[in-house]
């Protein structure tokens, strides 16, 4: 399986997922003008992976900004992560900016929604 790597725009993250380390990344700010589209390839890619993942699996996601809809389709990527790694550890790290509130509250949610303990880490600017 191939890597999955979208390069950051000022609108879009950063997509670095690894199939061989079982890491995958995002990084950056998600504001795309079509969400669905730009995460299609991203679901798409995860659910190749999930059908031959690695036994431990660790998420980054480490986000300046994202919009409502960007915030459901990081939720279905995490959701699927969960689903398609049964019997497997998934592993969610959270980064995010030292007094950044309304990150941590929208992480919060998706830690709530999905049933996944996140680990959070609070970065200095």
């Amino acid at each position: 399986m191939e890597k999955l790597v979208i390069e950051k725009t000022d609108t879009t993250p950063q997509i670095d997922f690894d199939p061989e380390q079982g890491l995958l990344k995002i990084t950056g700010r998600s504001i795309p003008l079509n969400p669905k589209r730009f995460y299609e390839p991203v679901l798409s890619w995860i659910a190749s992976y999930v059908a031959n993942p690695k036994h431990d699996t660790v998420l980054d996601v480490y986000m300046d900004y994202f919009n409502t809809a960007s915030t459901f389709l990081i939720t279905d990527i995490i959701r699927q992560l969960n689903k398609g790694l049964t019997g497997k550890t998934l592993t969610v790290n959270w980064y995010h900016d030292a007094g950044d509130d309304d990150v941590l509250e929208i992480a919060g949610n998706m830690e709530s929604v999905t049933g996944i303990k996140f680990n959070y880490h609070e970065v200095e600017e």
